[in-house]
């Protein structure tokens, strides 16, 4: 099995220390979010991550309602 992670892949670096810029980050993301959706671009967003590029995942990682049959 060749494990991935499917993932909305949009973000912003803040300084935890500055709460004003942490809250303004999570507007912007939700702006960002809402307009992709509104404009039909969300998939845009959307990535694959294999485990070269993250950590080793295991198949009991896999949400159950993904599980299908092979």
């Amino acid at each position: 099995m060749n494990l991935a992670k499917v993932c909305v892949s949009h973000h912003y670096i803040v300084d935890l220390d500055n709460a004003d810029m942490v809250e303004e980050a999570k507007n912007a993301l939700y702006e960002d979010i809402m307009n992709s959706v509104k404009y039909n671009e969300l998939f845009s967003c959307i990535d694959v991550i294999t485990k070269e590029d993250s950590k080793e995942w295991a198949d009991t990682d896999i949400p159950e309602f993904l599980s299908v049959a092979e």
